[in-house]
């Protein structure tokens, strides 16, 4: 029973890091979290099993969205710095458009 509430109390943090984005502590509790599941035994009845499996699910999510934010930061980013970089164009729909040919630019002469 104590290993139940440890392991929920370290998912529970696990989820607040989460949500605040606070990936150090995310890194720390993940050691902890994976010592504490190889010590759960093979007696713990259905109801604590579902109950931590819904965690799990919940963390995953939003590890799965955190991820996508992350992903999205950088491309605002690379976005921001090619735009200091010089004059970038949209299409009618607002979409970058994407270089033709490899990305050479022809000259007239």
């Amino acid at each position: 029973m104590q290993i139940d509430a440890n392991i929920e109390g370290l998912m529970d943090a696990m989820h607040a890091a989460l949500l605040s984005a606070n990936f150090e502590q995310l890194q720390q509790l993940a050691p902890d979290l994976e010592a504490a599941i190889l010590g759960l035994g093979q007696e713990e009845d259905r109801k604590t099993l579902t109950r931590l499996q819904a965690k799990s699910e919940r963390n995953a999510a939003a590890a799965l969205a955190a991820g996508k934010g992350v992903r999205a930061a950088i491309q605002r980013l690379e976005e921001v710095r090619e735009n200091a970089m010089g004059l970038v164009t949209y299409d009618e729909n607002g979409k970058r458009p994407q270089p033709a040919g490899g990305g050479e630019l022809s000259r007239r002469l």
